[in-house]
């Protein structure tokens, strides 16, 4: 992985994400690392591939940026587990490999500032930064793979349309996770 590519993938994740932080600077060298640990070029849409992220924060941008697989395409995943890895997923081969971050797995952190850092990343071979370990991806439905609508019904308590099989059966009735469990919301009008 030369210098000269990761200064331009970054730069374009600045320009997506806003900044350059240590999360976009590691996010983008993993992301580097998994695709070239999967035989696919930069800068192009695999749709076999699909990526899993386990953290929300800057690094998912850099994620998103570098494989361009994105939500809206159903090809980036987002897991919530609030680790710092990244699985890359081929649905042609079934190969997947998972990526996590060392330094953030480390119980002793380095006091750098965020120029040190962004460089460190920057310089340090992507084999010295990650963890990477061949997994299998188990329990994914069809209904959550890249590709059409897959199915929909209609909740029986708000009547709001539930696309791909997000619903819960109660009662024998589909009812929508937000009538079963809650929302992030409340109406107040």
């Amino acid at each position: 992985m030369d210098l000269k590519t990761y200064d331009e993938q970054l730069e374009k994740v600045k320009e997506f994400h806003g900044e350059i932080c240590g999360g976009t600077a590691i996010g983008t060298k993993l992301a580097m690392y998994g695709m070239e640990l999967m035989g696919m070029e930069l800068n192009t849409r695999h749709k076999n591939l699909m990526v899993f992220i386990e953290l929300d924060r800057c690094m998912s941008d850099a994620i998103q940026v570098v494989t361009k697989c994105n939500m809206g395409k159903r090809a980036l995943k987002q897991m919530y587990y609030g680790r710092f890895a990244v699985t890359f997923y081929n649905m042609d081969t079934e190969e997947a490999i998972r990526i996590s971050d060392a330094d953030a797995n480390k119980q002793t952190c380095q006091k750098e500032t965020k120029e040190e850092l962004v460089k460190r990343f920057r310089e340090t071979p992507a084999e010295e930064l990650f963890n990477v370990q061949k997994v299998k991806i188990v329990g994914i439905p069809e209904s959550q793979k890249p590709g059409p609508l897959h199915k929909s019904t209609f909740c029986s308590v708000c009547g709001e349309k539930v696309a791909d099989d997000q619903h819960l059966v109660i009662g024998g009735k589909p009812v929508c996770k937000g009538c079963a469990l809650g929302t992030y919301y409340e109406i107040i009008e």
